[in-house]
């Protein structure tokens, strides 16, 4: 993690305590952060309140234009750790004469803000989420409360991010695209899943599925061009991602889908509406999550692995209840256990790779 994030983040916290957590002041604090422009490091910072990560959303929102993304040391004066708590106490900052007020802004100003309705890939993304919706009116109506809202939201959020990636920033361009690369994977996902059950078939599959390759393409396409040129000298993450579907732990967890539902229609299961729901969002999380984790970001990768891992481990909890209530037997948890426990096992490997590289 960027050494001067981490500092003001551990700042924040040092003075959330004093403030013994009013959240009034909290408040206070908050906005003064959003107005220096460095609220954003707080975005998924552990160990605060539901409260605070609708502040932090808010103020986001309302100050997004002054947010400093790049260059972060020389835009606030803070050389040394000491320097700190001018950007988080009530005091403003010392003044700037013109000439560094002109500078700052020229290092944050990197892009050209677009006509992002023009942008080929935001109208892939729309075309993508209309299709879907009207996919989505022909599937199960017990399908509606999970495969239909988990679609449509993870469609949606791809044409969402991109048009908040439209701006002058370029660390939050790659941010916001990263997102979007996430859930176009993540759509991709529930659109096999989809298949797999036979709610669609492979001619839609295939239309949707290219098109969501296609807005990764593009977006990928877009991030790879700033790099090399806007991004030059700048830590940006790589803008390449792997193709999921070669990931072999991808391929099992479908697979783990597949024996869920086949187990789950059957006659025992038909009085367990609420057990098979829960059951079936268990199965379905641990391969939207680890679509998902297919994106930029390293602190990204990893919660959508553990994410994954925590719904596989779930699925094993409620399996057991289903074993006790007779409506399984030993061999089929046995069997669903070995395909779970192998997923699991590359996505503990795959989470200790991670953790091992830098986050950043």
């Amino acid at each position: 993690m960027n050494e001067q994030v981490k500092r003001i983040q551990q700042e924040y916290k040092r003075k959330r305590e004093l403030s013994n957590y009013s959240i009034l002041d909290i408040e206070v604090r908050l906005k003064e952060l959003a107005e220096k422009g460095v609220i954003w490091v707080l975005k998924d910072v552990g160990g605060i309140c539901e409260a605070e990560e609708i502040l932090i959303e808010k103020y986001l929102h309302n100050y997004r234009a002054n947010q400093i993304y790049d260059n972060l040391e020389e835009s606030l004066d803070i050389q040394s750790p000491n320097n700190f708590s001018a950007v988080i106490s009530r005091n403003p900052p010392q003044s700037r004469t013109p000439s560094n007020e002109k500078q700052t802004k020229k290092q944050q100003q990197h892009l050209e803000v677009r006509d992002v309705k023009q942008f080929i890939g935001y109208k892939k993304a729309r075309e993508l989420e209309k299709k879907v919706i009207e996919m989505c009116k022909n599937l199960p109506s017990y399908e509606v409360d999970h495969i239909v809202n988990q679609i449509e939201r993870s469609a949606g959020s791809i044409k969402d991010r991109i048009e908040v990636g439209e701006q002058i920033y370029v660390g939050e361009k790659f941010y916001q695209y990263s997102i979007a690369i996430g859930s176009a994977k993540e759509t991709s996902a529930w659109l096999q899943m989809s298949l797999g059950q036979k709610y669609i078939t492979q001619v839609q599959f295939i239309e949707l599925d290219n098109l969501t390759t296609q807005v990764v393409s593009i977006l990928t396409k877009n991030l790879s061009n700033i790099k090399e040129k806007e991004g030059r000298g700048m830590d940006l993450p790589n803008p390449f991602t792997p193709n999921v579907k070669n990931f072999g732990a991808y391929t099992n967890a479908l697979q783990l889908v597949e024996k869920i539902y086949e187990i789950t229609n059957r006659r025992e299961f038909w009085k367990e509406k609420d057990l098979v729901k829960i059951i079936r969002k268990r199965a379905t999380s641990s391969v939207a999550n680890l679509a998902e984790a297919h994106q930029l970001y390293i602190p990204k990768k990893f919660r959508f692995f553990n994410d994954s891992l925590k719904a596989l481990d779930g699925l094993h909890s409620l399996l057991e209840t289903s074993l006790i209530k007779g409506i399984i037997s030993e061999k089929e948890l046995k069997e669903i256990d070995e395909l779970r426990i192998s997923i699991r096992n590359v996505l503990s490997m795959k989470m200790k790779n991670i953790s091992d590289e830098k986050m950043s």
